[in-house]
């Protein structure tokens, strides 16, 4: 049987405490037969995005590190997000 694997970079939660806006940032795996059968799936949150009135950061939740710019680029719906703080 062969197996296809996808890994994608996700960000669909997110929470505010007082100003900041916290965006989780999550790598999903897949992996499924030829035939679309899914097999299993591994959720692991990998960063925060943090999202401050005058600034934004990432936050790392494993031992890689991250830049802004390339989280937007492994989760480019995050993008909006940025640039819509940013207008405030």
């Amino acid at each position: 049987m062969e197996l296809e694997t996808s890994r994608t970079t996700e960000s669909r939660a997110s929470f505010a405490v007082g100003e900041r806006m916290f965006h989780v940032v999550t790598e999903v795996v897949t992996v499924k037969s030829a035939t679309g059968t899914i097999f299993s799936v591994f959720v692991s949150p990998i960063a925060l995005l943090v999202l401050e009135p005058h600034s934004c950061y990432v936050v790392t939740l494993t031992d890689e590190e991250f830049t802004l710019e390339e989280l937007l680029v492994r989760a480019p719906e995050l993008k909006g997000r940025t640039l819509s703080h940013r207008d405030r």
